[in-house]
C-alpha cells in the first residue's frame, strides 16, 4: 500500500539545499520553507527503515530505497521496464521522474539532485534543469492520450493526422473486436462518438505487435479464397499499417513525452505481399477525347475542363479543384502547381510546373474569356482550407465526370485519378521514365514505375511468322514427291 509520510528535515538537508542553489534568496526561501513545512516523499512502507538509519533526503542512500520500476501488461503477462523511476511530492504537487539509467546508484544520486533542486529553486527550475524528457509522462496512456499528445506536439497537417488516427483506430477496433456495426457511421445521433470513445479507451500498451499481426491475418482471410479479393485485402491492410505506423516515426516520437510501450505496436510487423500494382491502361485517349468534345464541352464545361487538366496535365483532384487562372503562364506554356492561400501541395516535390500541349492551353483560354471566377473550375461552393477531412469545392463536378468516365468504360475505383496515370504512361512512352516521374511530380521514381506507368510498347519474341510456315511432314512429302517425279522421268527416258 502506497502512502505519503512527512519526513523530518535534517541539517544535512539544509546544507545540501544551500549547495544546490547559487542564489541567496533561493537558499533563504528554501530554508524557511523547510522549517515551516515538511517535505513529503512518496515511498512504499519504507519510512521506518529510512528513519532508523538516520538518513536525510540529501543522502543518495535515502533515495535508493525510494526507486521503483514501471511495469506493463502484455498478453496477460506483466513485464518490468528496465530503467529506474522515482516519485517526489512537495507543497501539494507530485511528479514521477524517469531517471534514464539502469544503474541504481546513479539513479539514486539523480533523484537526490532533483529533490534538492525542487526545494531550492522550485518545480519548474528542476524540470528545466533535468530536461523535460526525464519527466515521466503518464505511465499507462490510452490511445486517446497518445492521439492528443501527437496532435498537440507533432505539427501534422489536420487531414494527415486524421488519416493516421483513423487507420490506427481501424486496426485497434479490429484487434479488440470493437465493431460498432453501422452505428459507428452515425455522426448525428452519437453512434460514431461512442465507437471512438470505446476504441480510444484501449491502453496503448495493449496494442502489441502480436495483436496487430493477428488482426492483419484475420483481415486477409476474411476476404475469402478469391486471389483477386485476397490481393485487394492485402493492399488494404498495407495501407492501414503504413498510415498508422507513421504515428510512431522518429520525427513524431521525439516530441512525445508519454511513457511508450516496448515494443511499439508495429515493431516487427511486416507488410503483406500484395502482388503487382502497376497501372494497366484500359483507356483509348483518342476515343475518350472525341467523346468529351461532343458530350461535355458545351453541355458540361466544368467536367470537360477537369478532364483536360487530369488527362493532358496529370493534375490531382485537389490541384484541379483549386487551380487559379493566374497559375497559368501563357507566355511560357506552363501551368504552375504551387501553394496558395487556399491550397497546399501534397509534398514539396509536387510544387512544380507542367507543360501541356499548346492546343490544351488554347482550349482553357477560350473558357477564361467569359469566366468571372478566379478559379479555373467554377463552383458555387467556397474553398475551405485547414480542414481535417477531404473537401472539394467542385465535388459535384467530380461526381459527374466520374459517372461519365465509367459510362465510357473507365471502371476503376478512382476514374479521374486513372486519367493522371494514363498521362504518366503516355509521357513515359514518348520521353522515358525519368521525364514521366518529373511530369507527375513524384519525389521518388519508384512510385512512378510501380503505380503509374503502363507498358505501352509492344515487346514480342518475333517468332510468330513460324506458325504460318508449312509443317515438317509437308516439307518431307513435298521432297519425296519431287524425288519420285525425278525417278519416273529417268525411267521414261
Amino acid at each position: 500500500m502506497k502512502h505519503s509520510t512527512p519526513l523530518d528535515t535534517t541539517p544535512s538537508d539544509m546544507k545540501s539545499v544551500q549547495v544546490v542553489s547559487k542564489q541567496p534568496d533561493a537558499v533563504e526561501s528554501a530554508a524557511k520553507q523547510a522549517k515551516k513545512e515538511p517535505v513529503t516523499a512518496v515511498i512504499e512502507d519504507r519510512t521506518s527503515d529510512l528513519k532508523s538509519e538516520g538518513l536525510g533526503k540529501a543522502h543518495s542512500k535515502y533515495w535508493k530505497k525510494c526507486l521503483f520500476k514501471n511495469t506493463y501488461t502484455r498478453d496477460g503477462k506483466r513485464y518490468e521496464v528496465n530503467e529506474w523511476n522515482v516519485k517526489i511530492q512537495h507543497l501539494g504537487r507530485r511528479k514521477t521522474f524517469a531517471l534514464s539509467t539502469l544503474n541504481k546508484d546513479a539513479a539514486a544520486a539523480k533523484a537526490k539532485d532533483i529533490y534538492l533542486t525542487i526545494v531550492a529553486k522550485g518545480w519548474e527550475a528542476a524540470e528545466a534543469l533535468f530536461n523535460p524528457g526525464m519527466v515521466v509522462r503518464k505511465d499507462d496512456p490510452s490511445l486517446a492520450d497518445f492521439f492528443q499528445e501527437v496532435e498537440n506536439k507533432a505539427g501534422l497537417q489536420p487531414k494527415t493526422f486524421r488519416n493516421y488516427v483513423s487507420s490506427f483506430r481501424t486496426i485497434a477496433s479490429g484487434a479488440f473486436k470493437i465493431s460498432g456495426d453501422k452505428a459507428k457511421y452515425d455522426y448525428r445521433a452519437g453512434g460514431h462518438d461512442r465507437w471512438v470513445a470505446a476504441v480510444d479507451a484501449i491502453k496503448l500498451a495493449a496494442v502489441t505487435p502480436d495483436k496487430v499481426q493477428a488482426w492483419k491475418v484475420a483481415f486477409v482471410r476474411a476476404a475469402g479464397a478469391s486471389p483477386l479479393m485476397q490481393a485487394s485485402a492485402r493492399r488494404t491492410v498495407n495501407s492501414y499499417i503504413r498510415c498508422a505506423r507513421s504515428l510512431f516515426s522518429s520525427d513524431i516520437l521525439k516530441y512525445i513525452k508519454l511513457r511508450l510501450p516496448a515494443p511499439l505496436p508495429f515493431q516487427g510487423v511486416e507488410l503483406e505481399e500484395q502482388g503487382s500494382t502497376r497501372y494497366k491502361s484500359k483507356i483509348k485517349p483518342e476515343l475518350l477525347v472525341a467523346a468529351a468534345k461532343g458530350e461535355l464541352r458545351d453541355a458540361h464545361p466544368e467536367s470537360y475542363k477537369a478532364l483536360l487538366l487530369a488527362l493532358f496535365c496529370g493534375l490531382r483532384r485537389a490541384e484541379i479543384d483549386l487551380l487559379e487562372w493566374n497559375a497559368i503562364d501563357w507566355a511560357n506554356s506552363r501551368i504552375w502547381v504551387e501553394t496558395t492561400e487556399h491550397f497546399r501541395t501534397k509534398t514539396e516535390d509536387s510544387e512544380d510546373y507542367v507543360e501541356p500541349d499548346a492546343e490544351v492551353l488554347d482550349e482553357l483560354r477560350s473558357f477564361m474569356k467569359g469566366s468571372k471566377s478566379r478559379f479555373v473550375l467554377v463552383s458555387p461552393l467556397p474553398p475551405r482550407a485547414g480542414l481535417d477531412r477531404q473537401y472539394y469545392r467542385c465535388e459535384g463536378t467530380f461526381e459527374h465526370l466520374t459517372a461519365w468516365l465509367r459510362g465510357k468504360g473507365v471502371n476503376s475505383n478512382k476514374p479521374i485519378h486513372e486519367l493522371r496515370k494514363e498521362f504518366g504512361s503516355l509521357v513515359n512512352l514518348k520521353h522515358g521514365i525519368y521525364a514521366a516521374s518529373r511530369a507527375l511530380r513524384h519525389s521518388d521514381i519508384t512510385t512512378s514505375s510501380r503505380h503509374y506507368i503502363a507498358k505501352k510498347e509492344r515487346v514480342t519474341v518475333g517468332l510468330g511468322h513460324l506458325l504460318t510456315q508449312p509443317t515438317i511432314e509437308a516439307h518431307e512429302q513435298k521432297d519425296e514427291g519431287t524425288i519420285e517425279s525425278t525417278h519416273q522421268k529417268a525411267e521414261n527416258a
